[in-house]
């Protein structure tokens, strides 16, 4: 499998997903919304034709499909646009893969807020638990991979398909809580404001470093089984307040300015969920490498540099 696809390949994810395949000798190609350079190609991937004439001028071993809506709360805005986006293209590339290279490989990534995250209990999430969706983007992402699985199921297609965690990193955007605290402290470092505003920090999170989460997908799309769905996560649950913290602590200016509310990670109300990576592990051998602290680091030097700081 060496002439890869990847469906939305300028997003966060799939700038990452190039380079690691890059790194392991795969010839990759991408489209998306905008060309960056020669190998990718601008298309609309919710016109299926577009698709179509694309796959068999390519004609792949696999495909990564990272294209489509990612944010719950924006998904309230336009949930006709959601499902279109997060379905369709799914669809389309499925079509045109029977059309065109019907023993490519399509990694379709799904997303963990397929489950039932506030009724769960506490502990590892396996991809048995039940689901239960919440904004119109979970709909979008359980209705993506239940009919990605009875078309892949009725045509013979080499699907697998993820249920991915959080992912952080280096080049994130803001509209996250890791990146929103970031671009706060860094404000607050340039002198653009003297206080950080202070949220709810109540929850847990399975915060993953892209660098992690791509590998895991190169693992999957080389030693994962056709037609399985995997939790790709880091197997740890992150306090939202100690996540903040952390990063205020890494900040000489924040930590003198900023005073956290007091912790309530004893009396939390919500459960202490994670990734159950077991399944990924026993099939591919996938462990996450980097540690929180250092991909909190590395996000915080990235926004610093962003807003003109130096970076030691």
């Amino acid at each position: 499998m060496k002439n890869v696809g990847i469906i939305g390949i300028n997003g966060f994810a799939g700038q990452y997903l190039k380079r690691e395949l890059l790194e392991n000798g795969y010839s990759v190609w991408g489209v998306d919304v905008v060309a960056s350079d020669e190998d990718t190609i601008q298309a609309d991937m919710l016109d299926a034709e577009a698709v179509d004439r694309i796959l068999e001028q390519k004609k792949p071993d696999a495909v990564f499909n990272l294209a489509g809506l990612a944010s719950p709360g924006a998904s309230w805005d336009d949930p006709v646009k959601t499902m279109h986006i997060n379905v369709d293209i799914a669809v389309n590339l499925m079509q045109a893969i029977r059309n065109h290279c019907p023993k490519a490989r399509l990694i379709l990534i799904g997303s963990a807020n397929q489950y039932d995250m506030r009724n769960i209990p506490a502990g590892p999430i396996a991809e048995d638990a039940p689901q239960l969706a919440e904004s119109p983007y979970d709909v979008s992402k359980s209705a993506q991979e239940s009919l990605v699985r009875v078309l892949g199921k009725k045509y013979g297609l080499d699907i697998i398909m993820t249920r991915s965690f959080n992912h952080i990193g280096p080049g994130q955007k803001t509209g996250f809580v890791v990146t929103d605290y970031c671009q706060r402290i860094v404000d607050l470092e340039k002198g653009l404001t003297d206080t950080i505003e202070v949220r709810s920090l109540d929850s847990w999170r399975d915060f993953a470093d892209v660098r992690d989460t791509v590998h895991a997908y190169r693992l999957l799309l080389e030693k994962g089984r056709s037609g399985e769905i995997y939790n790709v996560g880091s197997g740890n649950a992150y306090y939202i307040f100690d996540i903040v913290s952390a990063l205020i602590n890494m900040s000489e200016k924040a930590k003198a300015v900023v005073d956290l509310p007091a912790s309530q990670k004893e009396n939390s109300q919500f459960p202490r969920v994670y990734s159950d990576n077991s399944k990924i592990f026993n099939d591919t051998g996938f462990v996450p490498k980097y540690p929180i602290e250092q991909t909190l680091k590395d996000v915080l030097e990235d926004y610093r540099r962003k807003g003109g700081l130096q970076v030691s």
